[in-house]
């Protein structure tokens, strides 16, 4: 079973699926990452990790165009339940 990084939102949760997509298409370090992506190695090393709280439009888009992906594959939003 998988295991996925969550970050609390102010009214649910946000799953960061980059390195299990990745891994599904071949890339299995943050260093095969960073150069399909061509950003620095930190920043590619938080992506591996699931260790983002904020991305821009051009990486979200970089990221879905090497990981042939769409953001809500790449990135999934669960609400908070009512309860």
């Amino acid at each position: 079973m998988k295991e996925y990084i969550c970050y609390a939102t102010l009214r649910g949760m946000i799953e960061v699926k980059i390195r299990e997509i990745a891994e599904a298409r071949g890339i299995t370090t943050a260093y095969q990452l960073q150069k399909a992506l061509d950003v620095a190695p930190s920043v590619a090393a938080r992506l591996w990790r699931g260790e983002i709280t904020k991305i821009g439009l051009d990486t979200l888009d970089n990221l879905c165009r090497v990981l042939k992906s769409r953001p809500d594959k790449v990135l999934k939003y669960t609400p908070e339940s009512d309860e």
